[in-house]
C-alpha cells in the first residue's frame, strides 16, 4: 500500500470527503518549499490520486489534518501497526506512560502491568483496543 492509498483509507475511515480533507489540509496552510504557498485543491487531489508525489514536508500537515501520527501514514499493514505499538509500549518513558494513562483513562498502575517477563501480547492488545476506541471517539 502506498502512502496516498493509506491517506485515502484514513479519509474513508473518518467518514469525510476528499474535498473536506483538502479543505482541512489547506486550512493549516502548509507551505511548499517549491512555491512558498499551500498546495492548491487540484494539487491535493493529485496527491490523493497518486498522480502527484507527496512532498515530504507535507507529511506532518497531512497527519495533523487527519488527526493521526506521522508514523501511522506509513503503517500499511495490521502487522506493522502491531509492531509499532509493541515497540512504543516497550520503550515508553514514564512521562509517555503517564500521558497514555491520562488519555485512555486507565486507572491501573502501569508499574504492575509492565513486568520484564510478561508476554507483550497481553500488554499490547488492550492498549491497541483502547487506542482504537479513542480514535473512533476523536473522529466524532
Amino acid at each position: 500500500m502506498e502512502v496516498y492509498e493509506k491517506i485515502n483509507l484514513l479519509i474513508k475511515e473518518q467518514g469525510i470527503t476528499k474535498k473536506e480533507f483538502s479543505n482541512k489540509l489547506r486550512a493549516i496552510e502548509p507551505k511548499l518549499k517549491t512555491t512558498g504557498e499551500p498546495p492548491s485543491e487540484k494539487t491535493v487531489y493529485g496527491y490523493l490520486s497518486g498522480y502527484t508525489s507527496i512532498s515530504i514536508e507535507l507529511i506532518p500537515y497531512i497527519a495533523e489534518a487527519l488527526r493521526v501520527t506521522e508514523q501511522e501514514l506509513f503503517l500499511t499493514t495490521y502487522e506493522k501497526r502491531i509492531d509499532f505499538y509493541k515497540t512504543m509500549v516497550a520503550t515508553a518513558t514514564k512521562d509517555e506512560i503517564d500521558m497514555i494513562k491520562q488519555r485512555l483513562k486507565i486507572k491501573d498502575n502501569f508499574e504492575n502491568i509492565i513486568e520484564p517477563n510478561q508476554d507483550i501480547e497481553n500488554l499490547i492488545n488492550p492498549l491497541i483496543s483502547k487506542l482504537e476506541e479513542l480514535k473512533v471517539y476523536m473522529n466524532r
